[in-house]
């Protein structure tokens, strides 16, 4: 479940979506998503390419 006010919520993502890249790093599995998400910094935006509801698109991310 995605938090409506956390930035995933607010960014529009649903349980269900498919995040194929992070800050256009390729992502093929949960590994690759933990490995990503490690190197970045703090208050870093996030661009996400995201498969929803049967397309691809990109969506940019804040952190709190």
């Amino acid at each position: 479940e995605i938090d409506a006010d956390s930035p995933a919520g607010k960014a529009g993502l649903r349980e269900g979506d498919v995040i194929q890249e992070v800050n256009k790093q390729p992502v093929k599995n949960a590994k690759d998503l933990v490995a990503i998400s490690q190197k970045l910094k703090p208050n870093e935006k996030i661009l996400l390419r995201v498969y929803s509801q049967g397309r691809s698109g990109y969506v940019a991310l804040e952190p709190k």
